[in-house]
């Protein structure tokens, strides 16, 4: 499985074929010294981006608190740049995606030269050492095929030119520009309640903090008739020479998708102007319920929302925002595939408006993160390129990529969900005026029977519905309680009527 582990000097991936239930922090540690083996650690490999919370090394990580055991699950420590540099001297296959790592700038100009080299001990076995040693004849790496890559002769004995530029075209991008996005012509039917709780949250700071939200909703299929279909009713008034060919069976052909957004979930994270994404994630232990609901709703993950400052005309999206969209749109689809998957920018304009913007990474820049060619720089509005790889741009290489290339826009459309509302207030905000209260549960449920509402209407609120979470049992009561709301034919028991009205502490009636 792949855990990332996030650095003070950027992330790195680390691959370990253990099972699952055996990785403790000393098998992340011994993976990384593969290619990192003078690695001065700072800070211990925590559960937190502040580091406070060490893992306990005794145990296993499937048995830590709070820990689920998944590719891409995310650890932290802090290290010291200047003992972080690479070596891939030891990888007899030349394989260098082992540990992936994806590092700053700071990390590849330590402010003193760190090299590894092999020797020959006594005993006939060959070992690695740490020297200062800056003599470029000396330092192998010097000699690799590329910045981090080994010597061609150390790959293998006798190249080709085809073998060599095979080789070579793999760390090369010709970039060039999407035309158009993965999601149909309809686009992106973003819920006008859900956006606009959003961007109310963010005027409290006056847009200054930047912040993020999963998008949960569906991907829906266009279908459009085919030609023969639409004719097959006048097939008899044709005329030609020879045989009428067959119709073809199908009737209906399958177009991209659109994506329908029904509501927005907040994960736990805290505001830093000092991280690239202008914030922290922190654990989420509501995440497993908030998946299990959406499921249960017949919804999933479709898109993520990031509030933004103002910023100036044309910088839509930072390096940092570029690389998590792709990021989350490789998750979506599982590898360097089309997906309808999408992005929106929520941000102010000069005179006050409300800018409200989807977007899609290209699926190059899909590509290029998954090699890890793509990284974070001083400029924030590039990406800047690895050394380990090439990029082309106008027929030479550049050592960066304008934002803006890797963008394709999406259609965006205003949607009044007919399943949700959204009224109950909303996790894991800091400093809103509601918050998360059985007085909230009855503030809202108390409308049932007034202005046309019932209380299955009131009840189908993503974020009151996670509340229950808290005190229902998720694998019983939740599936009943979410058939009703997607479902409105299906009544809803009394028995949870009764529960939950007692719970919100109403006089029970509902």
């Amino acid at each position: 499985m792949i855990i990332r582990v996030r650095t003070n000097i950027g992330i790195w991936r680390v691959t370990i074929t253990s099972p699952a239930s055996s990785i403790t922090t000393q098998t992340i540690l011994d993976t990384i010294a593969q290619t990192r083996p003078h690695v001065v650690y700072e800070a211990p490999l925590s559960l937190d981006p502040k580091c406070s919370e060490p893992i306990d090394t005794s145990r296993p990580l499937c048995e830590q608190q709070g820990v689920q055991m998944r590719d891409g699950l995310m650890v932290y420590c802090k290290v010291d740049a200047s003992t972080c540099a690479e070596n891939t001297v030891g990888n007899n296959n030349g394989n260098t995606n082992d540990i992936n790592m994806s590092t700053t700038a700071a990390a590849s100009e330590p402010s003193s030269s760190t090299i590894t080299k092999r020797i020959i001990a006594k005993d006939g076995t060959i070992k690695l050492i740490h020297t200062t040693d800056t003599d470029p004849s000396s330092n192998k790496s010097e000699l690799g095929f590329r910045k981090g890559l080994m010597p061609l002769r150390d790959i293998k004995k006798s190249w080709t030119l085809n073998e060599f530029t095979a080789m070579d075209d793999k760390y090369n991008f010709k970039i060039k520009r999407q035309e158009s996005s993965f999601v149909g012509v309809e686009g992106l039917h973003l819920e006008s309640g859900a956006v606009e709780s959003f961007q109310n949250y963010l005027r409290r700071f006056q847009f200054r903090q930047q912040r993020f939200g999963y998008l949960y909703g569906r991907f829906v299929e266009e279908e459009e008739d085919t030609k023969e279909e639409e004719e097959e009713d006048r097939s008899h008034l044709r005329q030609g020479w020879g045989a009428r060919m067959p119709q073809k069976e199908e009737s209906k052909v399958k177009k991209n998708k659109k994506v329908i957004v029904e509501a927005i979930y907040e994960p736990p994270q805290e505001a830093d102007a000092d991280a690239a994404e202008g914030f922290v994630m922190l654990d989420d232990d509501q995440e497993e319920n908030v998946e299990h609901v959406a499921s249960l709703l017949g919804l999933q993950k479709v898109g993520w929302i990031v509030g933004q400052p103002p910023r100036e005309t044309g910088f839509q999206f930072s390096a940092a925002e570029v690389i998590m969209a792709a990021e989350l749109q490789l998750e979506c689809a599982q590898g360097v595939e089309e997906t309808p998957f999408v992005t929106v920018r929520c941000t102010v304009g000069d005179e006050g408006n409300v800018i409200v913007e989807a977007f899609q990474v290209s699926l190059q820049c899909m590509e290029m993160v998954a090699e890890e060619a793509l990284d974070i720089g001083p400029n924030p509005g590039f990406c800047y390129v690895n050394e380990t790889f090439t990029a082309i741009q106008e027929g030479k290489p550049s050592p960066t990529v304008e934002n803006n290339f890797f963008l394709t826009l999406v259609p965006i459309h205003g949607y009044q969900s007919d399943m949700l509302v959204t009224q109950f207030p909303f996790a894991n905000r800091p400093f809103d005026d509601r918050q998360q209260t059985h007085d909230e549960m009855k503030r809202q449920l108390t409308k049932s029977g007034q202005a046309g509402w019932t209380f299955i209407d009131l009840l189908s609120d993503f974020a009151l519905l996670l509340y229950l979470c808290k005190f229902l049992d998720v694998s019983q009561d939740m599936p009943k309680i979410c058939e009703s709301v997607k479902d409105r034919e299906v009544l809803l028991d009394d028995g949870y009527k009764i529960i939950i009205s007692s719970m919100a502490g109403m006089d029970g009636s509902y």
